[in-house]
């Protein structure tokens, strides 16, 4: 911050000068030591003519309570300012309970994104398996009993030593 040095000045003018050297980039703490004026006072009197610091960005406007939720992304919105403004206020036990209600939103939000995700998938499943059967050869004609040659037995020896059969002899010292 620059060091601004503060006029002196008389009794009548003190809150301009505190407002013009606060605006301009002085500390509250600074402006309040170095004209005498209680912080409490201070902060009472700037709160109350809305006094903004030029190196501060304009503070958001107001939330309208009796508005209507259009959206989701809305009331996400609408909720996280609410948790910013209570934290201004200094008011902790809001700001859990707001926090609360944003994390349960933004649980929905990603379980609709994900929703959404697998209809996509779905739908690009189903126009792929579409694709696939208009392209497969057309079917063939179904067949019947007749249709089907009579299987030939033809004579096998089994490969398993162990295995007994009418062709073969029984090797020394079998039980028969």
């Amino acid at each position: 911050m620059t060091a601004t040095t503060l006029p002196d000045a008389p009794a009548d003018d003190l809150w301009t000068v505190a407002r013009e050297a606060f605006q301009a980039g002085a500390t509250a703490q600074r402006v309040c030591r170095e004209l005498g004026i209680s912080p409490t006072t201070f902060w009472k009197r700037a709160s109350r003519e809305g006094w903004l610091r030029r190196d501060q960005p304009p503070p958001q406007p107001p939330i309208d309570p009796g508005r209507a939720v259009d959206d989701l992304a809305t009331a996400i919105n609408k909720v996280w300012r609410r948790i910013c403004m209570a934290l201004d206020a200094g008011d902790a036990l809001a700001a859990v309970r707001w926090t609360r209600i944003h994390s349960q939103l933004k649980a929905e939000a990603l379980a609709e994104r994900r929703a959404e995700a697998a209809d996509r998938r779905r739908a690009g499943h189903t126009l792929s398996l579409d694709a696939l059967r208009s392209a497969r050869e057309p079917p063939r004609a179904p067949v019947t009993p007749a249709a089907i040659p009579e299987a030939k037995l033809e004579k096998g020896e089994s490969v398993f030593p162990d295995s007994l059969s009418p062709a073969r002899p029984l090797a020394r010292g079998a039980d028969p």
